[in-house]
């Protein structure tokens, strides 16, 4: 089940908060939260929801004993054992297949790979569960001594299988002490609905529109313009579709009381590829950093090899391919350029338009290596971009969404920029009672637009099923 789905906004989400909110007392909303996330889950990973919470009762006994030990070097050999148990099921899932599939292909060996379905959003309750195991080794948090808390933390269906990245310790207190509100709730129903619109309105005909652009009946009859438009295309429908289920996570979450961190912060309007990955899936961001790079030694020593680390992992982390491979060292090889001409006093990210410019370029080459899993196709879409094909200008075949959507493609663009939110703010200054009153219609319409969309809408991707 998804959030943008019929299913769930019909059925699942009004029967949920009708059962939540006919309940007083704070212990029995977190059971029906539980409750409610488990079969959230379970719709759609009937028999890996026994690994999620398997490895919830792992951590929470793992954590408990830890704070028994006394000796600093037993306890990281103790924190190192507990890390590598929590990615054993990941590697096993995510990364076996890809692995033995290579060392086969290297070796002329016949290991043999598995046919088991990945667990949905296995990469982000793993995630979660070692911010909390590595949290309580650092003495930021004190072990959960209620299994059903950490249960509650690890499976609540707001950022289960689409992140964001929620760390315990953001949440800890909001699990037992927190206080539900008219307007968190109507915020959160805001918040909500524009994410969906993001996805439902956005994001799917952008990657729509993509598809007949970009998909393998096409690429090798895409023009040179055809396969720049149809890349721009897909980078809304990244952004939308990313930046939209963190918004409905959010908003979701501020309905019961809980607050979420931003995850994204209009990263197209940069001013250079670190400044980009500050503002795109912050939460990822900042556990590479906090629980990666800087205990690799950071800025202090080894940087270089900190960044590689970190970049080679997070390419990995968003799937298990060789495009996911080179994305990642893509991205470590402009990363570690920027810093070198930081060096000797060159930002180009501060020159007017032409910073802009190379921004948006590296991100177009980044999101193809990250869009073709397949590189011999990543290979016909890159010649046709500079013009080695036989067809440079659009046909008719190509030209035809384009004017489908012309309305929607003018609306997509600026929206990826914070335009649309000036604007709003500007005619409903923050804090109004009209501000109030106009989000909650504006959220009950786009609710209904989305609604009606889904009914008649044969192309919805959840983008999220690799993580």
């Amino acid at each position: 089940m998804v959030f943008s789905s019929i299913s769930f906004l019909g059925i699942f989400l009004p029967i949920f908060l009708i059962a939540y909110f006919l309940i007083p007392k704070r212990g029995y909303r977190n059971a029906m939260i539980i409750v409610f996330s488990l079969f959230f889950y379970a719709w759609g990973e009937p028999i890996w929801i026994l690994g999620m919470i398997g490895l919830t009762f792992v951590d929470y006994i793992l954590a408990l004993l830890e704070a028994k030990i006394k000796n600093e070097k037993a306890r990281k050999l103790y924190l190192f054992g507990v890390v590598v148990i929590n990615l054993l099921m990941l590697f096993f899932f995510k990364y076996y297949n890809f692995f033995v599939g290579n060392i086969n292909d290297f070796l002329g060996l016949n290991i043999p790979l598995h046919e088991l379905r990945m667990p949905i959003g296995i990469s982000f309750f793993t995630f979660q569960a070692l911010t909390y195991v590595v949290d309580v080794h650092r003495k930021n948090v004190e072990p959960q001594k209620n299994y059903f808390n950490l249960l509650l933390y690890i499976s609540m269906f707001p950022q289960l299988i689409a992140g964001p990245i929620v760390r315990y310790a953001d949440v800890e207190k909001q699990i037992t002490n927190r206080k539900e509100t008219i307007d968190g709730f109507n915020y959160g129903m805001l918040r909500f609905a524009i994410g969906l619109a993001k996805k439902v309105i956005f994001a799917n005909y952008a990657g729509l529109i993509a598809k007949s652009f970009l998909g393998a009946n096409h690429i090798s009859k895409v023009s040179t313009a055809g396969a720049w438009f149809g890349m721009i295309m897909f980078l809304c429908q990244l952004y939308y579709d990313f930046s939209g289920y963190s918004d409905m996570a959010i908003g979701l979450g501020k309905i019961l009381g809980f607050t979420y961190k931003e995850n994204f912060n209009y990263p197209y309007i940069a001013k250079n590829v670190n400044d980009l990955w500050k503002r795109w899936h912050i939460s990822l961001g900042e556990f590479f950093r906090d629980y990666v790079y800087i205990p690799l030694g950071g800025n202090r020593k080894h940087q270089y090899f900190n960044i590689s680390v970190v970049w080679l992992l997070t390419g990995l982390w968003h799937g298990a391919n060789w495009n996911y491979v080179l994305w990642g060292v893509f991205f470590v090889i402009i990363l570690i350029s920027e810093k070198l001409l930081k060096k000797i006093n060159v930002d180009i990210g501060n020159i007017p338009v032409l910073g802009n410019l190379g921004l948006l370029l590296i991100v177009f080459v980044g999101w193809s290596l990250f869009y073709f899993e397949d590189l011999s196709i990543l290979k016909q879409f890159f010649l046709a971009c500079v013009g080695l094909t036989n067809n440079i200008a659009m046909g008719i075949r190509e030209s035809t969404p384009i004017y489908q959507y012309f309305f929607l493609i003018c609306v997509m663009l600026p929206g990826c920029t914070p335009l649309p939110k000036l604007i709003a703010t500007k005619i409903f200054p923050e804090g109004t009672t009209r501000r109030v009153f106009m989000g909650s219609i504006f959220s009950c319409a786009l609710l209904f637009v989305c609604f009606c969309l889904l009914l008649r809408q044969s192309y919805n991707p959840f983008m999220y099923f690799r993580f």
